[in-house]
Protein backbone atom coordinates (compact mmCIF):
# COMPACT_ATOMS: atom_id res chain seq x y z
CA UNK A 1 0.00 0.00 0.00
CA UNK A 2 1.43 2.98 -1.16
CA UNK A 3 1.17 6.78 -0.14
CA UNK A 4 1.55 8.03 -3.42
CA UNK A 5 0.86 6.91 -7.45
CA UNK A 6 2.76 8.33 -10.28
CA UNK A 7 1.96 8.62 -13.82
CA UNK A 8 3.33 9.60 -16.51
CA UNK A 9 0.91 10.99 -19.75
CA UNK A 10 0.67 12.79 -22.07
CA UNK A 11 -1.44 15.72 -23.06
CA UNK A 12 -1.96 19.27 -20.95
CA UNK A 13 -3.40 19.99 -17.91
CA UNK A 14 -6.36 21.05 -19.42
CA UNK A 15 -6.40 18.28 -21.58
CA UNK A 16 -5.83 15.55 -18.44
CA UNK A 17 -8.29 17.33 -15.79
CA UNK A 18 -11.63 15.93 -17.61
CA UNK A 19 -10.12 12.58 -18.26
CA UNK A 20 -9.59 12.26 -14.18
CA UNK A 21 -13.04 13.57 -13.48
CA UNK A 22 -14.26 11.23 -15.84
CA UNK A 23 -12.36 8.50 -14.17
CA UNK A 24 -12.83 8.90 -10.41
CA UNK A 25 -16.69 10.74 -10.09
CA UNK A 26 -18.40 7.59 -10.70
CA UNK A 27 -16.33 6.10 -7.98
CA UNK A 28 -17.81 8.58 -6.01
CA UNK A 29 -15.01 11.16 -5.50
CA UNK A 30 -15.83 14.96 -5.64
CA UNK A 31 -12.87 17.22 -6.74
CA UNK A 32 -11.95 20.66 -5.69
CA UNK A 33 -9.77 22.04 -8.28
CA UNK A 34 -7.67 24.42 -6.17
CA UNK A 35 -5.61 25.72 -9.74
CA UNK A 36 -5.30 24.13 -13.19
CA UNK A 37 -2.78 22.04 -11.66
CA UNK A 38 -3.90 20.92 -8.07
CA UNK A 39 -6.80 18.99 -6.68
CA UNK A 40 -7.86 17.58 -3.59
CA UNK A 41 -10.05 14.50 -4.44
CA UNK A 42 -12.29 13.25 -1.45
CA UNK A 43 -14.88 10.73 -0.89
CA UNK A 44 -17.40 10.38 1.97
CA UNK A 45 -17.43 12.59 5.11
CA UNK A 46 -14.80 13.37 7.63
CA UNK A 47 -17.55 13.86 10.37
CA UNK A 48 -18.91 10.54 9.74
CA UNK A 49 -15.49 8.83 9.54
CA UNK A 50 -14.83 10.52 13.00
CA UNK A 51 -18.12 9.76 14.82
CA UNK A 52 -18.03 5.87 13.26
CA UNK A 53 -14.19 5.26 13.13
CA UNK A 54 -13.10 2.79 10.77
CA UNK A 55 -17.07 2.03 10.13
CA UNK A 56 -16.96 5.48 8.07
CA UNK A 57 -16.02 6.47 4.72
CA UNK A 58 -13.70 9.39 4.18
CA UNK A 59 -10.91 9.07 1.45
CA UNK A 60 -9.15 12.46 0.81
CA UNK A 61 -6.33 12.58 -1.81
CA UNK A 62 -4.27 15.48 -3.51
CA UNK A 63 -3.88 15.28 -6.92
CA UNK A 64 -1.00 17.54 -9.11
CA UNK A 65 -0.32 17.60 -12.19
CA UNK A 66 3.05 18.56 -12.95
CA UNK A 67 4.54 19.59 -16.33
CA UNK A 68 7.97 17.72 -17.88
CA UNK A 69 10.39 18.96 -19.81
CA UNK A 70 9.62 16.50 -22.70
CA UNK A 71 5.88 17.67 -23.30
CA UNK A 72 4.46 14.80 -21.01
CA UNK A 73 2.85 15.29 -17.73
CA UNK A 74 3.11 12.99 -13.94
CA UNK A 75 -0.15 12.61 -12.48
CA UNK A 76 1.09 12.53 -8.65
CA UNK A 77 -1.64 11.29 -6.06
CA UNK A 78 -0.73 11.28 -2.79
CA UNK A 79 -2.75 11.50 0.66
CA UNK A 80 -3.99 13.97 2.11
CA UNK A 81 -5.50 12.81 4.97
CA UNK A 82 -3.81 9.69 7.31
CA UNK A 83 -7.08 7.94 7.82
CA UNK A 84 -6.32 8.24 11.78
CA UNK A 85 -9.90 8.98 12.28
CA UNK A 86 -10.74 5.40 12.45
CA UNK A 87 -7.36 4.07 13.55
CA UNK A 88 -4.92 1.62 12.37
CA UNK A 89 -8.15 0.43 10.21
CA UNK A 90 -8.58 3.55 8.60
CA UNK A 91 -5.31 4.55 7.63
CA UNK A 92 -4.60 0.70 6.01
CA UNK A 93 -8.55 1.47 4.63
CA UNK A 94 -6.92 5.01 3.05
CA UNK A 95 -3.78 3.62 1.81
CA UNK A 96 -5.79 0.43 -0.25
CA UNK A 97 -8.17 2.72 -1.30
CA UNK A 98 -5.32 4.89 -3.11
CA UNK A 99 -3.98 1.33 -4.46
CA UNK A 100 -7.10 1.08 -5.75
CA UNK A 101 -7.75 4.84 -7.55
CA UNK A 102 -4.42 3.95 -9.29
CA UNK A 103 -5.92 1.24 -11.04
CA UNK A 104 -9.05 3.24 -12.08
CA UNK A 105 -6.30 6.23 -13.11
CA UNK A 106 -4.31 3.82 -15.17
CA UNK A 107 -7.16 2.46 -16.99
CA UNK A 108 -8.27 5.20 -17.72
CA UNK A 109 -5.01 6.72 -19.38
CA UNK A 110 -4.23 3.52 -21.05
CA UNK A 111 -8.08 3.55 -22.64
CA UNK A 112 -7.50 6.98 -23.68
CA UNK A 113 -3.84 5.85 -25.44
CA UNK A 114 -1.72 8.57 -23.30
CA UNK A 115 -0.37 6.32 -20.67
CA UNK A 116 3.52 6.49 -20.98
CA UNK A 117 4.33 4.78 -17.74
CA UNK A 118 2.56 3.57 -14.42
Amino acid sequence: MADSVKLQVTGTPDQVRPLLEQALQPEGFRFTWENPAEAIVEKGSRTKAMLLGAFGTHYKYRIILRPQQDGSLVVDAGLATTGMSGGAVGVAKVRKKLDEVGRVMVTAFQNSGTLISA
